[in-house]
């Protein structure tokens, strides 16, 4: 029997906020069109997220660990190569969390969407591909992280579909809602692209062409500078949008002082890190910033 503990240690809990700030910015978003939330819908679709996320961490961490490309990583020790948890056991893992995944998904798109039944099929087939997505990371014979499709499915589960779906649940949509999505989207991506930077070496050693390993590292340093620069500035044509759709002032306040909260944070820090422990150590910070942005965003669009 693995303890418990291991079993939280390879679920990787750090990981689980970026999952619930998708739903806590869709949930906002569609506040502030009808001012009703539907409570079960919210718990489960964080339940669900949740799911996701803890599914996708067992299938990396069973993925990465049966090729190799866990043995000499830098930061945290991940389970299956370190030989806490079998392969076997990680396998019945996965298939735990992708039956919760799946339960949970098909009872969220029953839930929000029992009276229209083309929705109810969208969001089925959207939950089945999320699972799909979660597993194949580096899972299967073509793991799309190791071929760098990871931003790609990052940036539409964690800003597009997290974000606009969320919305959706509770029929409450705005063509405005596309920009904090591709924030949302971009900072996930930039949380992504610092761990392929950390990982530059080791990933390509064991044949692991993430974008970072394709194009190079400088390239990797530019391109995380670059989603937090688009993102910033689409939080900007947001915030100025509903200022002056309704004279909401707090979202143009809040990005302005989430920008200079991000740039010494994160930023300035990036800019000297040059090794992968330094690398390492922001992780968790870019993590708290984008959970932050969604919070923020969210709280600030409904006061």
């Amino acid at each position: 029997m693995v303890p418990l503990h291991i079993w939280i240690q390879a679920a990787r809990l750090r990981t689980l906020p970026l999952a619930f700030a998708v739903i806590a910015l869709g949930t906002g978003l569609a506040y502030k069109i009808n001012e009703d939330v539907h409570w079960g819908i919210f718990a489960l679709a964080v339940f669900t997220a949740g799911a996701y996320q803890i599914l996708s961490n067992y299938a990396n961490d069973l993925g990465d660990g049966l090729r190799g490309t866990d043995d000499h990583r830098t930061g945290e020790k991940r389970a299956i190569a370190s030989g806490l948890i079998t392969a076997d056991q990680m396998k019945r893992a996965v298939n735990l969390w992708t039956a919760l995944a799946l339960i949970g998904g098909g009872g969220l798109s029953f839930l929000a969407f029992q009276e229209r039944m083309s929705l109810f099929i969208l969001f089925s087939l959207l939950n089945i591909a999320a699972v799909l997505a979660a597993k194949s990371y580096t899972m299967g014979p073509k793991p799309y992280a190791y071929w760098g499709g990871g931003d790609i499915f990052v940036f539409l589960f964690f800003g597009l579909v997290g974000v606009l779906g969320s919305a959706s649940l509770y029929g409450s949509l705005h063509w405005s809602f596309l920009f904090p999505a591709l924030v949302a989207g971009a900072y996930s991506a930039a949380v992504l692209t610092l761990n392929n930077l950390r990982d530059v070496e080791t990933d390509a050693v064991a044949g692991k062409r993430t974008l970072v390993v394709r194009f190079g590292y400088q390239w990797g340093r530019g391109y995380f500078k670059a989603l937090l620069m688009i993102g910033n500035v689409l939080s900007l044509v947001f915030a100025l949008y509903w200022a002056a759709l309704d004279g909401n002032q707090f979202l143009l306040i809040f990005h302005i002082a989430y920008g200079v909260v991000l740039s010494r944070v994160v930023f300035i820090r990036f800019a000297r890190a040059r090794d992968s422990a330094a690398l390492d150590s922001l992780l968790k910070p870019m993590a708290l910033m984008t959970l932050v942005y969604c919070l923020g965003t969210a709280l600030a669009l409904n006061f």
